[in-house]
This record gives structure tokens, C-alpha cells and sequence, in this order.
């Protein structure tokens, strides 16, 4: 009997471990705790390559190369924070030998955020049901009935907006109920 047990207690902490390693060798770029020097603040300054995810629970995917965070999701990297209910990485194998990525040459191939999606980048916040970031081309796309995108006072709404970042150019569809709409504050005259 004790033997049992003790093989038991055994191939649970080896599970625990194993998916400790998967974590930091798989899901690179994914801080599972604190790393590195604290800030004034007490948080580890932001890197470009780090990303910082909290939530309630996550579903780990070896096979189909997916972790999904769910539960009161909180994702930070650098200036841009996104909080939803739900935050899907896809992640693949990287090809560039000289790439920033971490072990195992892993990088992410989109994140499907799904939820009450708020995203601060730069100095916008966008809001959605859902929204998709596609990295290789660096291009957001915002998903639902009032999708929104504001900068200071002035914002866009629509059912579908892309936002293609390296371009910095938008893109915004209506649906047959709502119209696309747009506020802008100007310092001139404007249609005067």
C-alpha cells in the first residue's frame, strides 16, 4: 500500500513538473512568474519579446500548438495590454535561426481574443466581441456589433475593423443594421 501511494504522490509532482517545462520551453515569450530586475512600481519592466498573461485558467494544447487562457484574461506586452474573457494563442515553429525567439525556436502565429476585448496600444483603445492578430502581418482585426477604436476624442465604429499596423492604415465595414461611424475633433475649421 504505501508503495502505491508513493508512486501516486510521485507521477503527480512528475506531471506538475512536465507542465512547468512545457510552459517555459514551448510557450516562449509567455511569463509564467516574476523574471528579471522589479520596476519603481514593482513589476518587471516591459520587454519587446516578453509577454505577460494572467487568467482564471489555461488549456495547454501540445499537438494542436495552443494555449488558451481563460477566465478574467489580462495579456501585457510593452504598452499594449489586452483584457477579455478568453485569449487563444496559436503558436508554430520558427524557421529564423536568427530570431528573438526563446527555447525550442517556438513563435506566435495569432491570438484570437474573444469576450469583452479591450486593447490599449499606443494611444488607442479599441473594444470587441472579438478580435484577431495576425503577427506575421501585423494586422488586427476587430469583430461585433460596435466594435470601436479611439484615439483622444475622435473614434470609429463598425462590425468589422482592420487595422493593418505597419501601414498605419484602417479598414471599416457595416453591417445591413448599423453604419459605419466616425467622430473627429478638429483644430481648423474643418467642413465650415
Amino acid at each position: 500500500m504505501l508503495k502505491r501511494s508513493n508512486y501516486s504522490l510521485k507521477r503527480s509532482t512528475c506531471k506538475g513538473w512536465l507542465l512547468l517545462v512545457f510552459l517555459l520551453c514551448f510557450l516562449p515569450g509567455i511569463s509564467v512568474g516574476a523574471e528579471g530586475k522589479k520596476g519603481i512600481d514593482g513589476t518587471t519592466p516591459p520587454s519587446p519579446d516578453r509577454i505577460h498573461i494572467t487568467s482564471d485558467r489555461l488549456v495547454s494544447e501540445t499537438k494542436s500548438k495552443t494555449a488558451e487562457f481563460i477566465g478574467n484574461v489580462r495579456a501585457t506586452q510593452e504598452n499594449t495590454v489586452i483584457t477579455s474573457d478568453r485569449l487563444k494563442i496559436y503558436y508554430k515553429e520558427s524557421k529564423d535561426s536568427n530570431s528573438n525567439d526563446t527555447a525550442g525556436g517556438q513563435s506566435i502565429d495569432r491570438i484570437i481574443a474573444s469576450g469583452n476585448v479591450t486593447i490599449l496600444m499606443d494611444d488607442k483603445m479599441a473594444e470587441s466581441d472579438q478580435a484577431v492578430y495576425i503577427s506575421k502581418t501585423d494586422v488586427l482585426i476587430l469583430t461585433g456589433r460596435n466594435s470601436k477604436i479611439t484615439s483622444e476624442k475622435n473614434s470609429v465604429s463598425g462590425d468589422k475593423i482592420t487595422l493593418y499596423r505597419k501601414d498605419d492604415r484602417m479598414e471599416v465595414d457595416s453591417s445591413s443594421q448599423e453604419r459605419v461611424e466616425v467622430i473627429l475633433y478638429t483644430k481648423d475649421k474643418g467642413l465650415r
